[in-house]
């Protein structure tokens, strides 16, 4: 409890009152997840949350300013981590995937990093042919499984437009620029011909890309370092037709806390309404604020 206080205490001071809200999350998520929750996504009548220690993912609800966690889902077997780092929904489906890097504390290769999953309904399916795509991409080919700490490949966004997923890079960052894979969903989980697109944006050096959600205007890309360093997050719209990127706004921060998840709730003709959730304090302490339209 003092934990999240100190932190709210820090988001107000970097931004007005008025500018935030702080949501309650009742009853806890699971006991293994729920200080290293990594993102979330919604379809109209479901939502899951995502973290990158267990072998599943959870379910919960959003009502007048609170989250409450649900039912868990189990994509491994118990024992096995998903190492889950990005989420994203479209229609009545969600993908899921692995960072595709090594382990971060051993710089260790866990398989089970590799999956991209699809869940529809109750129905689970796996595939790896996101990894040889990134192997087989000249550009990432240097960075394939090599550990964060030397600006390998880790996968912690993730957007869908259609059959169209996007797949974000906090890592590598090469001179300045970041990194967001292309590709059509019906191929990565079938043997159909895999044609990957690969988009370089100009953000800034060593920062790189830590959440993604697709809107009408484009996608929304939360952003923040590569590793520790710069502590800087911003939310940011990017137009994948033009590589056309604008900064709506900076994070708040307290402490070592990481902005993780980003959450649409809402929007108007000025402004997205965003939920964002943290890595490091209980259950994410979730916190809304407004995003200005360019």
């Amino acid at each position: 409890m003092i934990r999240i206080l100190s932190l709210l205490l820090g988001l107000f001071a970097a931004y007005p009152l008025a500018a935030q809200t702080a949501w309650e999350v009742d009853p806890d998520f699971g006991k293994k997840s729920r200080e290293d929750l990594s993102g979330a996504a919604c379809t109209p009548d479901r939502c899951i949350a995502i973290n990158d220690e267990t072998h599943y993912v959870q379910e919960f609800t959003l009502k007048k300013n609170r989250v409450k966690p649900g039912e868990r889902i189990r994509l491994l077997d118990k024992g096995e981590e998903i190492d889950a780092e990005a989420i994203a929904a479209t229609g009545n489906t969600f993908y899921i995937a692995g960072s595709h890097g090594l382990t971060r504390k051993k710089a260790k290769l866990n398989r089970s990093s590799f999956a991209l999953f699809r869940l529809k309904g109750d129905d689970i399916r796996s595939t790896d042919r996101l990894r040889t795509a990134i192997r087989d991409i000249p550009a990432l080919r240097a960075y394939a499984e090599k550990p964060l700490t030397q600006n390998g490949v880790n996968i912690e966004g993730l957007a869908a437009k259609g059959d169209r997923l996007f797949f974000g890079f906090r890592g590598p960052s090469v001179k300045g620029h970041a990194f967001v894979l292309e590709a059509s969903a019906k191929a990565l989980f079938s043997d159909a011909k895999l044609t990957p697109i690969l988009h370089t944006i100009r953000l800034e050096d060593r920062i790189g890309i830590r959440d993604m959600v697709a809107v009408p205007d484009g996608i929304l890309l939360l952003t923040g370092p590569v590793n520790t360093l710069p502590r800087r997050f911003a939310v940011r719209l990017w137009s994948p037709a033009d590589d056309k990127i604008t900064t709506l706004a900076q994070v708040p921060l307290a402490g070592k806390d990481k902005p993780e998840g980003l959450l649409i709730l809402s929007e108007n003709d000025e402004t997205y309404q965003a939920l964002i959730l943290y890595d490091g304090p209980r259950n994410g302490a979730p916190i809304e604020m407004p995003l200005p339209k360019p």
